[in-house]
């Protein structure tokens, strides 16, 4: 992407790393009901036995109605990919899955503590379009400025990040940069389409910035 000036601000970048900071340094601790670790556990059952065939585990975080999942499973057929969503009414517009694809029905939060807590490690979590919350005071709620982040980043070797905010994409590099995370950005002019999102601003000819980013091997990432 060709050098342009900043979309956030010096305060803005310094109010991430300070947040971000905090969260490192505290434990999140969300109280998980039994009835939705029960509902959790079969997914992370899978996972796991799958991860000791070696196949690649990937993440499709706040999948929506699983089209994403669909394609990322066709895209990958030697790894075993699972969509997590909330909302059920999405979920049940699905389309049919191949094998190497599941959905879950859970808050991410809950299912990244899980996740955690079992040593699952993701080789790649995409976060596709997620709800940028732009107002100032909603910082919390995405996901670089919730406490979740660094367990996010606990279980995944690798992120890749599709928005159509370029500011959303800064300030979550400014975000990865606290953890030692490296990272690119660019402009994603690739036909490749994975949400409906996605096809409707490629077909309006909006930008799309895609963040790659993975854990530098001197870190201990999962």
């Amino acid at each position: 992407m060709p050098e342009q000036r900043s979309k956030v601000s010096e305060y803005s970048r310094q109010r991430i790393v300070t947040l971000v900071t905090k969260h490192v340094r505290t434990q999140f601790r969300l109280p998980i009901s039994a009835t939705m670790e029960r509902a959790i556990a079969p997914a992370i059952e899978r996972l796991g036995m799958d991860a000791a065939r070696r196949r690649p585990l990937l993440l499709d975080a706040g999948c929506g109605t699983g089209r994403s999942t669909r394609a990322l499973a066709l895209l990958h057929p030697h790894a075993t990919v699972i969509g997590v969503d909330r909302s059920e009414v999405r979920l049940r517009k699905a389309p049919p899955l191949p094998e190497n694809a599941l959905l879950l029905r859970a808050r991410l939060e809950e299912f990244w503590l899980l996740a955690q807590r079992a040593g699952i490690v993701f080789a790649k979590t995409y976060l596709l379009y997620p709800n940028p919350y732009p107002k100032s005071w909603q910082l919390q709620r995405r996901w670089h400025g919730h406490p979740i982040f660094p367990v996010m980043l606990a279980t995944t070797r690798a992120i890749e990040l599709r928005t159509n905010q370029e500011w959303y994409a800064e300030e979550f590099c400014a975000a990865l940069s606290v953890l030692g995370w490296e990272y690119t950005t660019g402009a994603l002019d690739t036909d490749e389409v994975l949400t409906p999102f996605e096809r409707k601003y490629a077909e309006r000819g909006q930008i799309r910035v895609v963040v790659l980013a993975r854990c530098p091997n001197q870190l201990s990432c999962a």
